[in-house]
């Protein structure tokens, strides 16, 4: 009785000694933490930028923040250092851009890139939305210290370019660089068994394990693929500056541009300024207005943050009669209104089974998206914004269905392609009545493939493991990660593999419209860009999500159409202390020993993809990265 009295009172301790460290430890966090936020902040107004007083009159336009399909949090928080990392929606960057535009006090826009990680279709879509700045009378200016290739494709659609005099620049074309690892793994004793049935030459992402380098098959698509982005590049540099496209060739094949002075010689730029020249030129363009300056992160924070322009006074309204209402209805079913005649549905990052997040595609939270969609009965067009490699094949016939569902039950459904819609991505693309892509989107990927590690040589190699085993018959168990598979073991996977692909592809014909003779020429797993895809039939016209957006708009007939956003986002501080527990802190130490964040996010896919439990995976083939 003592010794358990003992346990009681030792627990009771360790519980009112974790409450009481706890609380001690969320005044911690919450002092850091807002002083990170204040980090946050002052980074957005680097580059004297200066601090707002409602009468900036032009925008200071870095693209610095991390960019991501959709603004869901305002910022990405590091646990280790305490220190927020602001991040924007493609969503808000457009936003932001068309209120500029309609905003008196802006006259005009100084970019200041000197890079911009993000996807080709990304680079479009914001490329685009400057231009639309352009074509609403304002102007816009160029000026960095330094150009990498991505930030001058964004420079160059100003009215003006300026460089830095002892700066750089750079433009020498694209490559898709890739590592293999046959020599890695029979090294450590690692034999892997791939399944990629005998129609799928194209479909690549198994080639890293089985080769030593690109097969023809693989050459061919990367080809095109870059062929295409680098026209993109090739001719907004050309179109934006006057030159030729193949003076824009001949400055990449011949490294042409070296110094500051060959970007003048060369007309990529105006002029070489200092940064106080630069200002000059800014204070001439307003005339008698004095230049006052704003950064675009700040522009754009209130909405990133509460959802609305704080300066708003509606909006403010809206919010405060939000707060005082009272707490919705848990007994709400499925098929209450949502609110708008048109639901648009975010789908971003590899498809797997279960529950999504910001970025993963869930089977079950997309799914339960579209179906919410479906029941409501205000809702009229489902417009599914995809920015997929692809993922689980299970996951994404999950997905499918509900597409089929809102069909039947006589809603229209619109796909808008981001930067990738490829694989599995574009199997929950393929019932659509019509999809919209840009021209640099990868798409396609119409195949299956199965990767199965077989890690028992390497436990027996060097951790003097062994394993045996009994069993009532020839394939228990099989495979088993451990050993290779046998041929008839093979044999009889490859026909699953076969099976889903003809699933996949039938699928495709009967939402295309084509012969199944018709999608095969096109499948195999090839990727094609948007372009290329309008051509085959894969796309029926190449856009962007507010071209999307505008068609869906035009099949309503009773009048303008409010939209709605699927799904619900998370609240992002809910999010942070999320991310205060699991793989978030593991990220964010690998960030701290100085690894890449894309390769990164490469191991983590990789490792989700293994461990799925899902063998049978229709995914994009290869990753591309652009800076």
């Amino acid at each position: 009785m003592k010794f358990i009295k003992h346990i009681l009172t030792s627990a009771l301790g360790s519980v009112i000694g974790i409450v009481v460290g706890g609380t001690i430890l969320i005044f911690i966090f919450v002092s850091m933490f807002f002083g990170g936020l204040m980090t946050m902040f002052s980074d957005l107004e680097a580059g004297n930028i200066d601090a707002y007083d409602g009468e900036a009159n032009v925008l200071v336009v870095n693209l610095n923040a991390a960019i991501v399909e959709r603004g869901v949090e305002p910022f990405t928080f590091n646990i280790f250092d305490m220190s927020a990392s602001p991040q924007i929606g493609l969503d808000q960057i457009l936003d932001g851009l068309k209120r500029a535009s309609e905003d008196d006090k802006i006259k005009g826009i100084l970019l200041q890139v000197d890079g911009v990680t993000a996807g080709p279709s990304t680079l479009e879509d914001i490329r685009r939305g400057l231009e639309d700045f352009k074509n609403s009378g304002k102007w816009i200016v160029a000026w960095s210290e330094t150009m990498s290739q991505t930030g001058y494709f964004m420079s160059s659609v100003a009215d003006e370019v300026y460089l830095h005099p002892n700066g750089g620049m750079e433009l020498l074309g694209l490559r898709s660089l890739t590592m293999f690892y046959p020599g890695l793994l029979e090294k450590l004793g690692i034999d892997v068994t791939v399944l990629r049935g005998p129609n799928n030459k194209y479909k690549s992402a198994v080639e890293p394990i089985i080769r030593s380098d690109f097969s023809e098959a693989n050459k061919v698509q990367l080809n095109a693929l870059l062929a295409d982005i680098w026209d993109m590049i090739r001719t907004g540099i050309s179109d934006s500056r006057g030159i030729t496209p193949q003076k824009v060739d001949d400055i990449a094949e011949n490294i042409l541009l070296r110094l500051p002075s060959d970007a003048l010689e060369l007309g990529l730029v105006d002029d070489l300024f200092y940064e106080d020249e630069r200002d000059a030129l800014l204070e001439n363009l307003l005339d008698s207005l004095e230049l006052s300056t704003l950064s675009f992160g700040e522009y754009t924070l209130p909405e990133r943050m509460f959802g609305f322009d704080l300066s708003d006074p509606e909006a403010l309204v809206a919010m405060l009669d939000e707060i005082s209402a009272e707490a919705p209805d848990n007994d709400s079913s499925d098929s209450d209104p949502l609110g708008g005649e048109i639901a648009v549905i975010y789908a971003v990052g590899g498809i797997e089974s279960g529950a999504g997040d910001a970025t993963t595609i869930g089977s079950v939270t997309i799914a339960a998206a579209i179906k919410k969609a479906r029941l409501a009965p205000d809702v009229k067009v489902v417009v599914l914004r995809i920015n997929s490699p692809g993922g689980s094949a299970l996951a994404s016939d999950v997905i499918w269905r509900e597409t089929i569902l809102l069909k039947e039950a006589g809603k229209h459904l619109v796909v808008s392609m981001s930067d990738l819609a490829a694989s599995g991505g574009y199997y929950i693309s393929c019932a659509a009545d019509k999809i919209y892509a840009n021209p640099t989107t990868i798409t396609g990927s119409i195949g299956v493939f199965g990767i199965i590690p077989n890690l028992g040589g390497a436990y027996e190699k060097h951790l003097g493991l062994t394993f045996d085993e009994v069993s009532t018959h020839s394939h228990a168990g099989k495979p088993d990660g451990l050993f290779a598979m046998s041929p008839f073991e093979i044999a009889a996977y490859n026909e699953i593999i076969s099976d889903i692909y003809d699933e996949f592809t039938s699928k495709v014909a009967d939402g295309r419209g084509m012969t199944r003779e018709q999608v095969e020429e096109v499948s195999r797993g090839r990727v094609w860009s948007g372009a290329d895809a309008l051509e085959i039939g894969l796309v029926d016209e190449l856009g962007n999500l507010s071209d999307a957006i505008e068609y869906a708009e035009s099949l309503i007939e009773d009048g303008p159409a409010t939209k709605v956003y699927l799904p619900e986002v998370q609240d992002p501080f809910e999010q942070i202390m999320e991310d205060m527990m699991g793989v978030r802190a593991g990220l964010d130490a690998l960030d701290m020993l100085g690894t890449d964040s894309w390769v990164i996010d490469e191991i983590i896919s990789v490792k989700k993809m293994i461990e799925s439990g899902d063998i049978y995976q229709t995914r994009m083939p290869f990753s591309l990265h652009f800076d």
